[in-house]
């Protein structure tokens, strides 16, 4: 089916034929129709907008996430080079570094487990908002639809009147001089 815009509907005429429905109540409500129709054009725009941004925000959150387990493991690999390093020293000097390396670690690891956990928790209220606007776009599809098929109806009653009209009987002519002498032309 066409995309059907407001100004489509607004500027939407129908011939006129006797005992056809009232031009004014049908005038308003295309009126109404256009209208509601460029709401729901508009709220989808929109929110496609708001996807394009959480998507984009979901990508940077992904990308932290990613940053974050590299940090993860070059301070591994500097706790191990530490503790490499430290075999050369006295045994005092080994301990200070293998516990220097381990706090380096777990601190990390408690960095990036926070970031992590505040990055799936981000993730997952972004897949709930993308959730609700793809449900809201299919909403407003249907009431979309449901508009149109409201209206194909309208459309379809004025033809059934059209075609009940066609049968209507032909008036009589009279012819002015058969008239005053009394007789009728059918």
């Amino acid at each position: 089916m066409n995309e059907i815009s407001p100004l489509d509907v607004l500027g939407k005429t129908f011939g006129k034929k006797l005992h056809g429905y009232d031009p004014q109540q049908v005038h308003e409500f295309l009126g109404e129709v256009g209208n509601l129709l460029e709401q729901v054009i508009r709220e989808r725009g929109e929110l496609r907008q708001q996807v394009v941004r959480l998507e984009k925000e979901l990508t940077t959150f992904r990308e932290r996430e990613t940053a974050l387990q590299q940090a993860l493991v070059a301070a591994q690999r500097s706790a191990d080079e530490t503790l490499e390093k430290a075999g050369a020293e006295a045994e005092a000097t080994v301990e200070r570094a293998r516990q220097e390396g381990q706090r380096i670690v777990e601190e990390a690891q408690a960095l990036a487990q926070r970031v992590i956990d505040e990055t799936n928790e981000r993730i997952r209220t972004l897949e709930t908002v993308i959730s609700r606007l793809r449900n809201q776009r299919r909403e407003a599809r249907a009431e979309v639809l449901r508009l149109v098929e409201i209206l194909q109806g309208v459309v379809r009653d004025d033809q059934r009147q059209e075609e009940r009209e066609k049968v209507t009987p032909r008036l009589s002519l009279m012819d002015r001089n058969r008239y005053s002498t009394g007789e009728v032309t059918r």
